[in-house]
């Protein structure tokens, strides 16, 4: 029975059945290049870069905290977002949605560095509905010139 026990400790805390998380593809220098590019924006010192959150390592309460008076609503679930008050990127680093999705992760990061340049280079709104199309574009070709699925 001893035996048993610890064989069941031993298989519940070996990392070989947990799910890895996705990995980024590209450094973030080079996914934010990218999409300066996309905006035709020069990069500018005087605005921070915003900080990174994986849902891996974030808690829950965490994301919520940050998203929450933004959205209007408490998310039960993690998903991208940036959170414009904090200036901070929340990354959903689920490998099996990206294989699932025909997506890579850095795909997600373009797509939540498009709206910080929207909001803290070019001080937009992103209640305008056109702002998440532009994201999406801009998501959408970076996945295609940059992804390998």
């Amino acid at each position: 029975m001893k035996n048993l026990i610890l064989l069941i400790m031993i298989c519940t805390t070996t990392t070989s059945w947990a799910k890895a998380p996705a990995k980024l593809q590209h450094p973030l220098e080079f996914i934010f290049e990218k999409v300066l590019e996309k905006k035709h924006l020069d990069k500018r010192d005087d605005v921070p870069f915003p900080k990174f959150y994986y849902q891996s390592k974030t808690p829950l309460k965490q994301f919520q905290d940050a998203i929450e008076k933004q959205w209007g609503f408490r998310p039960d679930t993690f998903t991208n977002a940036f959170a414009v008050a904090n200036n901070e990127v929340y990354i959903l680093d689920d490998a099996d949605y990206y294989r699932k999705q025909k997506r890579c992760m850095d795909d997600s990061v373009a797509h939540e560095l498009t709206h910080y340049l929207q909001t803290k280079y070019q001080n937009w709104d992103l209640s305008d509905e056109s702002l998440e199309w532009e994201a999406i574009d801009i998501q959408t070709a970076f996945r295609q010139e940059n992804c390998k699925l």
